[in-house]
């Protein structure tokens, strides 16, 4: 996992601003107003290293470039192991088999979707329309940044696609609340908004501030739901990284298809379901992980000027905007047939 020699002495300086920005997402993400917003550590950290990043020389962005690449490889590729001890998979067998299997058409929905309306709709790199189905179906920026090495796609693709999840998450946030308490009656239960919001919502947090916002009821439920889609991102990894490989000629039959990184994520989410991790350690491991997707997120935030995302123009935005209707319309008529 760690191909990458760590920084030397020169780029140490790029290293330090790497984790100021990220330290500062953190700080911020725990003011009334980001909660309130729903944005995280790992939105806010990209959104300062995009700021701080604007007037720095071209020059500057080349030499740091080694430095970001390693938070961006090995310590997200990192992050991502540990992401999966938090997954509770005895928690989330218990919802029943019609929520997982909303939950799993959502996730193929967004990806098939994306693979297709990108390049055909859109335009787009499949592998950048890629990025931003699995960020939309799956859990946010942490998928974005975890099926990025395996899609090898560009910055600004990386960039686009937490821009877009970020953008309709928030929406999303703030709209099912008022849909709640307007009409609570749409899908035959109050308490099927959770299921709701579990199932459409894109971050974690988004999810936990929508279900708050609604009722302190609706929460356990709704971030289970969230967590199942969460616990599918270890399948998706390995399914991406079997088609990015996929055009790989006769190489692909000598190698292994699925990187590391994705195995020890898919065995780390065994071992936490397993309980075979002890109750003291956990706190420590969340904490870190999220310390080093904050960190891979502000580097990836500093890899990113305006002059590309202005190349990328609105064909990302416009593709998470059909994604998060899809996810929308999918599962409000689950609910409302009855078939969730």
């Amino acid at each position: 996992m760690f191909t990458q020699v760590l920084p030397r002495p020169s780029e140490w300086p790029f290293v330090l601003l790497v984790v100021a920005c990220g330290l500062a997402g953190m700080g911020l993400a725990s003011t009334p107003l980001a909660h309130a917003w729903g944005l995280g550590a790992l939105a806010l950290a990209l959104l300062i290293g995009l700021l701080v990043t604007q007037p720095l020389p071209a020059a500057w962005r080349e030499r740091a470039a080694p430095s970001l690449n390693l938070f961006k490889g090995p310590v997200l590729k990192t992050a991502i192991v540990l992401y999966g001890l938090r997954i509770p998979l005895d928690a989330v067998a218990g919802l029943g088999v019609g929520v997982l299997v909303l939950d799993a058409v959502q996730v193929l929905a967004s990806l098939l979707l994306a693979a297709w309306l990108g390049p055909v709709l859109f335009r787009m790199p499949r592998n950048a329309a890629l990025l931003i189905g699995a960020g939309n179906g799956i859990c946010g920026a942490a998928a974005v940044l975890a099926a990025e090495p395996l899609l090898r796609g560009r910055d600004r693709d990386g960039a686009m696609a937490v821009a877009a999840v970020v953008v309709f998450g928030t929406l999303n946030m703030l709209l099912l609340p008022v849909m709640f308490h307007r009409w609570p009656g749409l899908f035959g239960d109050p308490a099927d908004y959770a299921l709701f919001t579990g199932a459409t919502v894109q971050e974690v947090a988004q999810v936990l501030v929508a279900a708050q916002a609604m009722s302190p009821a609706l929460v356990d439920t709704a971030l289970l739901v969230k967590m199942a889609r969460v616990m599918m991102l270890a399948p998706v990894l390995m399914g991406l990284a079997l088609l990015a490989r996929g055009g790989d000629g006769g190489t692909a039959g000598r190698r292994l298809p699925v990187p590391p990184f994705a195995l020890l994520f898919a065995l780390a989410m065994a071992v936490n379901g397993l309980g075979l991790l002890p109750d003291g350690p956990r706190p420590a491991l969340a904490g870190a992980d999220d310390l080093l997707l904050t960190l891979a997120m502000a580097a990836l935030g500093l890899s990113t000027h305006l002059g590309l995302l202005r190349q990328a123009g609105w064909r990302p935005l416009a593709l998470g905007a059909l994604l998060w209707a899809l996810l929308l319309a999918v599962a409000g008529a689950a609910l409302i047939s009855g078939l969730a």
